[in-house]
C-alpha cells in the first residue's frame, strides 16, 4: 500500500505546487516568477489568460480550485499512511471519484484553452499528474479488491449505511469533512483578500473613476487627426501586419515611459494580433538630442542605441522585457556597460546566440546611429518635447495614461476597422 500512497503524495504535492504559481500569477503577472515560467516577451502568456474569462470562475481563480484539490488529495493520503487499517480503503473511495473529476475538468479546460487560443504551458502540466493520480487510484483499489476481496460498491455502502458507525468510520468522517470544509474557506478567503488589495493597487495606479477616464477619451478624440506618415521602423512589437498601431516615442530610461511599459504589456496581451505598437527613440539627453535645453536622463542616449541593436538583433522584445525588469537596480547608475548586463541575465534562448562583443558592434555601428538621429528629428519635426507621446490613428496623447484609457480608445478604433 506503501508505494500507493508515497507516488499520490508526490503526484498531489507537484500539483499543489503548480497550483499555487498559477494563483500567485494571476494576482502578480508582472512578478519575476511569473517572468520565470511566462518567458521574456512581451505579449506574457500569463497575462492573457489572467485577463480572459477563463481564468475565475465565481470570481475565484481556478488555480485556486486546483490547489484546494490537490491539498485534499494530499491530506486524504497522509491520514491513510498515518492511520493504516480501514483508511486505505476509505481513502481510496475518496480519492477514485476525486481524481476522476479532476481529469474531466482538465478535458473541458483543455478544450477551452485549445479553443480561445491561450498557451498555459503550466496548466498542461498538471493535466499528466492528474491522469497519474486516477491510475494510482485505479490500481490501488485493483490491489485491495485482489487482497481483501473488496468491491467499490460494497465498500461505498460500508462507508454510507445508515446506522450505527465504526469509530474508523466517524473519524473518517469527521477528519475528511472538517478539512474539506476549512480547507476551500482559507484558500478562498485569501484569494478574496488578494484580490481586493491587487484592486487597490490598480486604484493606486493612476486608475482613476469613470469620470475621469471619460474626459480623457473626449479629449483624445476632440483633437483632429494630424497628417502623419511614420516612417518605417524595426522597433515593433506585436502583430507587424495588424493595421491598428500605438506609436510610442519613449526614452528607455524615462520613469513614466516604465510605467507605461507595464500598460504596454497589458494591450499586447489582451489584443494579440489585432495591435502592434511601434517605437521612435526621443531620449531626453543631450548627447544624442542636443535640441534639449537640458539632460533629463543620463546616458539614455547609450539605452537608446541598446534597444536599437536588440532591434536589429532580433531580440527586441525579450530584451525591452529584461530591460525594464531591471530598471530599478540600474535607473540611476545606467552606463556603458548596462546593456551588455542587461544581455547576460536574458535567457540563452532569447538572446538567439547574440555575444556581447557582436551586440556592443551593433550599437555602435553607423547604422544605429542614423537610426536614433532618424527618430530625434522625427520627434523634432512633430513637436514633441517630452516622453512618453503617444499616436492613435494620428490623434497624439502626452505622457503616461492608464491602461483603461488606452483599452477604451484601442476598442473604439477596433470597432471603426470592422464597420
Amino acid at each position: 500500500m506503501k508505494k500507493f500512497v508515497y507516488v499520490i503524495t508526490g503526484l498531489s504535492a507537484a500539483g499543489a505546487f503548480i497550483a499555487g504559481v498559477l494563483a500567485f500569477q494571476h494576482y502578480n503577472p508582472d512578478s519575476p516568477v511569473s517572468q520565470l515560467f511566462c518567458g521574456g516577451g512581451l505579449a506574457s502568456p500569463c497575462r492573457t489568460l489572467s485577463q480572459s474569462g477563463l481564468s475565475t470562475l465565481f470570481g475565484i481563480p481556478v488555480a485556486s480550485y486546483g490547489l484546494v484539490f490537490y491539498l485534499l488529495v494530499l491530506f486524504i493520503v497522509l491520514i491513510a499512511d498515518y492511520a493504516e487499517g480501514r483508511y486505505y480503503a476509505y481513502s481510496v473511495a475518496a480519492l477514485l471519484p476525486l481524481t476522476a473529476a479532476a481529469v474531466a475538468v482538465d478535458v473541458a479546460l483543455g478544450v477551452l484553452l485549445i479553443y480561445a487560443r491561450l498557451p498555459c504551458f503550466l496548466c498542461m502540466a498538471t493535466y499528466p499528474i492528474n491522469l497519474g493520480m486516477l491510475a494510482a487510484a485505479i490500481l490501488w483499489y485493483r490491489k485491495l479488491r485482489a487482497d481483501e476481496l473488496l468491491t467499490l460498491p460494497s465498500l461505498y455502502r460500508e462507508l454510507f449505511a445508515p446506522g450505527h458507525a465504526s469509530p474508523d468510520r466517524k473519524a473518517f468522517y469527521a477528519s475528511f469533512v472538517l478539512f474539506a470544509f476549512l480547507l476551500p474557506f482559507c484558500i478562498f478567503s485569501t484569494s478574496v483578500i488578494l484580490e481586493l488589495r491587487s484592486a487597490v493597487a490598480r486604484s493606486a495606479d493612476e486608475r482613476g473613476p469613470a469620470g475621469k477616464i471619460s474626459a480623457y477619451i473626449a479629449a483624445f478624440y476632440n483633437q483632429p487627426r494630424e497628417n502623419i506618415q511614420f516612417p518605417d521602423t524595426g522597433m515593433v512589437v506585436g502583430n507587424p501586419d495588424a493595421k491598428l498601431e500605438v506609436v510610442v516615442f519613449t526614452d528607455f530610461l524615462c520613469s513614466f515611459c516604465d510605467r507605461f511599459y507595464q500598460v504596454e504589456e497589458a494591450l499586447v496581451s489582451k489584443y494579440g494580433s489585432r495591435i502592434k505598437i511601434v517605437y521612435y527613440n526621443f531620449p531626453l539627453d543631450r548627447t544624442c538630442n542636443p535640441g534639449l535645453s537640458r539632460t533629463v536622463y543620463r546616458n539614455s542616449c547609450i539605452a537608446a542605441r541598446a534597444l536599437l541593436a536588440a532591434s536589429e538583433a532580433g531580440i527586441l522584445a525579450p530584451y525591452m522585457k529584461k530591460h525594464f525588469s531591471l530598471y530599478h537596480t540600474f535607473a540611476h547608475s545606467y552606463d556603458a556597460r548596462t546593456p551588455l548586463e542587461v544581455l547576460g541575465f536574458m535567457d540563452a534562448g532569447d538572446r538567439k546566440g547574440i555575444e556581447p562583443g557582436t551586440f556592443r558592434h551593433m550599437m555602435d555601428s553607423p547604422k544605429t546611429a542614423r537610426l536614433l538621429n532618424a527618430d530625434i528629428r522625427l520627434a523634432d519635426r512633430l513637436g514633441i518635447n517630452g516622453t512618453p507621446t503617444i499616436f492613435i490613428n494620428n490623434r497624439k496623447i502626452d505622457g503616461y495614461r492608464p491602461a483603461e484609457v488606452l483599452e477604451a480608445i484601442i476598442n473604439i478604433e477596433l470597432g471603426r476597422g470592422r464597420n
